[in-house]
């Protein structure tokens, strides 16, 4: 979307945000590639992504059959220790690799019904474990 102002939207508040994206002055696609463009750029300098959810692109495309969602439109990242579908869930464990979760946690499965589009898995430190 070469016509959008990343920059304009990544500084939006989430009320602000979901306002627009109701109203229909922002649009989701614009959304979600300033927030993937910003997601890269961080990680290129801070490696805190694990994985991209390609299933986010397929939302995207489906995600005006729930303009009524509280998160309509929402990008949004799932930490690691976090199940989602077809992903590891590896709690920044080499051990948990390789064991794709079978179904959604609760917490993903209420983000999507939500109207929100998880994109992107982040690492989290293994200190979280104890």
């Amino acid at each position: 979307h070469p016509s959008s102002d990343p920059a304009a939207i990544l500084s939006l508040s989430l009320l602000e945000l979901t306002k627009q994206l109701r109203e229909g002055s922002l649009c989701p696609e614009e959304v979600f590639y300033s927030y993937m463009q910003k997601t890269l750029a961080v990680h290129k300098n801070l490696n805190c992504c694990t994985e991209i959810l390609l299933e986010s692109f397929d939302q995207l495309k489906r995600v005006d059959s729930n303009k009524e969602g509280l998160l309509y439109g929402i990008p949004v990242s799932i930490k690691d220790n976090v199940s989602y579908k077809n992903y590891d869930c590896t709690c920044g464990v080499i051990v948990n690799l390789n064991q794709p979760a079978k179904k959604d946690s609760v917490i993903v499965e209420v983000l999507k019904k939500q109207g929100a589009i998880p994109f992107v898995k982040t690492n989290l430190p293994q200190a979280l474990l104890k």
